[in-house]
């Protein structure tokens, strides 16, 4: 997309902004406008329901009051009277309780006009005979009145039957008009209806009962369009008023406004685009000219000024300060060239001086810088270009330093091993191609002082294990000698404590001597997971009792689960978690052990509510002679972590620490073999 275009439709964009407001408001409108007409012909027809129901309950209260419970009142003067005291009643008739006439009287034209009642199958028959009350329906037109007709019980198996004129009611009714041609509609549950006001199509019975059953409001086709209304029921009676209205005609001048609305929008937008069109071409030069002086400097062309002539003042103050810039940018770029590589010099002279070997190769393995100590390791040929041999140790060292779990990595060099720990990086920078990272720092010296001290632990464990193991047989003499209450017992019972923790110290040091040199072997034997974990903290339970520690044990996840392992060996490991766990864990606390089958693995974990392990210890407490920090727990002597892992690792598995929320857990795990 052009320049032009983008300034076009940002412009034009932006002119558009303030005509969300309008749509979003045209849209409100419109749907607002809908829902008061719909709300107003609601209010109509409820307006005509309450009138309609006023009017039905006169004519209810009116029976009550006209008849004398004194006497029978199924007589002619009974009738006359009604008659008389009720000139709306065009008609009255006395049935029996089969709706059969039994007396009739009114005007004579009514009279031929009902003949001999027969109200046997009337629907309002029925239903005054069914509920007990006065029923009311059943709308027409008689000789230009409108008339309905009325079943009121009388009790003792007679019921009235009139034709009540509601003159006066349908002129209260037709004032309530909708629009030009929309108004009210008095209806039966039959579907008998008659139209109040409004000149809209005549409905059938079908169409009528169709549209009582629609709901409140409703929508309906009709042979002179469709039509929008509202029915509400005469309460008390089975009457509905239905305001109905022409749809086109209701919504004209809500459709008049909104197109109105629509085509100021139209003629906003419209100006808008015209405008912005101008502005963006009067614009588009003068910023091509710019991009184009900004091309040039990227290239380092520096001598190409732009033009700074423009209609707008401020992109001319742009244009000049641009040109500006390139005579400064030009003059500062030669006296930079000279300091970059000023800085390179030093820079190269710092990294040839640094002891560690660093390596910078490519994704292929390919050299690409190698300072003096890295050309030492790699060979007299260490150098940029293509060497197939060089690729090949490069690769070589990646290699191993990944199948390596310290990051330490064996070399081979005249004659001589020498230890190199090592650390790789990717590199990935968005301006050149990835490239691998290489730091090679020298620990050969540090692993001779390691051997050295080891063998010095190793000697003076084994030479004072022999006059140790003399003292205890002595500590044993003495403490026969004493009394167990005695004071001396006390004194002979601490030497001997201190004795046993020297040994188990000996013990430990000779024991990871003798798994670093390969010279303790596991003996594998079939084992119960469950059963051993039992076995092995049954142990505790008592020291645990002692110190009020609630000592769970779960075994429910390793039902039926064997794996091979030497018994005695992995016993170390658990009664060194358990140990920790009684000794870091306060009085009061919990200790959970627990072992289950996870990945084809038997799972062994041991979890307390002691203080915990610093995250920044979690993998180095598993290291000779690492101890917690000072005032985080108890110390030990630093080997028995350091000895569980070896244990654990010449049977396949491994051993970790986590950090939880309310203490620490360690967990191991073994395969499980056939």
């Amino acid at each position: 997309m052009t320049l032009l275009n983008r300034l076009l439709l940002f412009v034009f964009g932006a002119g558009l902004i303030p005509l969300l407001p309008g749509g979003i408001f045209l849209f409100y409108f419109q749907s607002k406008a809908k829902k008061d007409i719909s709300s107003l012909q609601q209010n109509v027809s409820q307006m005509g329901s309450l009138m309609m129901e006023r009017e039905a309950q006169d004519l209810s209260r009116r029976f009550e009051r006209m008849w004398d419970t004194e006497e029978s009142y199924v007589n002619r003067k009974s009738l006359e009277r009604a008659l008389k005291n009720n000139p709306e009643f065009l008609y009255l008739a006395f049935t029996g309780a089969d709706g059969r006439e039994v007396l009739s009287g009114g005007a004579p034209e009514l009279r031929r006009y009902f003949g001999y009642l027969d109200l046997a199958g009337d629907p309002q028959f029925l239903k005054a005979s069914r509920d007990g009350r006065a029923a009311l329906g059943r709308f027409e037109m008689i000789f230009d009145m409108p008339v309905c007709r009325l079943v009121y019980p009388l009790g003792n198996g007679y019921y009235a039957f009139a034709a009540v004129n509601l003159r006066d009611l349908f002129e209260k009714l037709r004032s309530q008009r909708l629009g030009a041609t929309g108004g009210l509609l008095l209806a039966d549950a039959e579907g008998n209806a008659l139209p109040l006001s409004g000149s809209f199509e005549k409905f059938d019975g079908a169409r009528v009962r169709a549209i009582l059953a629609s709901g409140p409001v409703f929508e309906l086709e009709g042979r002179a369009g469709p039509y929008i209304g509202a029915a509400a029921r005469v309460r008390g009676f089975d009457l509905y008023v239905v305001a109905l209205e022409n749809r086109a005609e209701a919504f004209a001048g809500v459709n008049r406004m909104t197109w109105l609305m629509a085509f100021f929008l139209l003629a906003v937008g419209t100006a808008f685009y015209f405008s912005s069109l101008v502005f963006s071409r009067r614009l588009a030069g003068p910023v091509a000219a710019l991009m184009d002086g900004a091309a040039r400097v990227s290239a380092g062309q520096f001598k190409g000024p732009v033009s700074e002539t423009t209609e707008f003042s401020e992109l001319s103050d742009l244009l000049r300060a641009f040109n500006s810039m390139m005579r400064e940018v030009d003059r500062y770029h030669g006296i930079q060239v000279e300091k970059v590589f000023e800085e390179k010099q030093k820079l190269e002279l710092l990294v040839s001086l640094i002891h560690d070997a660093i390596i910078l190769a490519d994704m292929r393995g390919e050299l690409l810088y190698a300072n003096a100590a890295a050309r030492a390791v790699l060979g007299p040929d260490a150098g940029p270009g293509e060497n197939e041999g060089l690729r090949r140790r490069i690769a070589d060292l990646v290699y191993k330093k990944a199948q390596s779990k310290s990051g330490v990595v064996e070399l081979q060099q005249g004659g001589e091993t020498k230890y190199y720990r090592v650390s790789v990086q990717t590199l990935s920078a968005k301006t050149q191609n990835p490239a691998v990272f290489m730091v090679m720092r020298d620990i050969t010296l540090e692993r001779k002082i390691q051997k050295m001290k080891e063998d010095f632990f190793h000697s003076v464990a084994h030479d004072l294990r022999a006059p140790l193991l003399t003292m205890q047989g002595y500590i044993k003499l003495l403490e026969r000698e004493f009394e167990p209450g005695a004071k001396q017992a006390g004194y002979v019972r601490s030497v001997k404590d201190s004795s046993d923790r020297l040994f188990k110290l000996l013990e430990n040091i000779l024991d990871i001597s003798r798994m670093e040199a390969g010279q303790l072997k596991p003996d594998l034997q079939k084992t119960n997971a469950a059963e051993f974990l039992a076995a092995s903290a049954e142990g505790f339970r008592a020291l645990f009792e002692e110190k009020k520690i609630t000592f769970t044990v779960e075994t429910a996840g390793a039902q039926g689960l064997d794996f091979s392992a030497d018994s005695s060996l992995l016993r170390r490991v658990l009664d060194n978690l358990l140990s920790n766990a009684w000794k870091f864990t306060p009085e009061g606390g919990r200790v959970t052990a627990s072992v289950r089958a996870e990945g084809g693995r038997a799972l062994f974990a041991v979890s307390d509510s002691g203080p915990g392990i610093p995250a920044d210890q979690l993998e180095t407490i598993f290291e000779k002679y690492k101890r917690l920090k000072a005032g985080e727990g108890e110390s030990g002597f630093g080997l028995g972590l350091a000895i569980a892992r070896k244990i654990v690792e010449m049977h396949g598995g491994k051993i970790w620490a986590e950090a939880g929320p309310g203490g620490g857990v360690f967990k191991f795990n073994v395969g499980i073999r056939g």
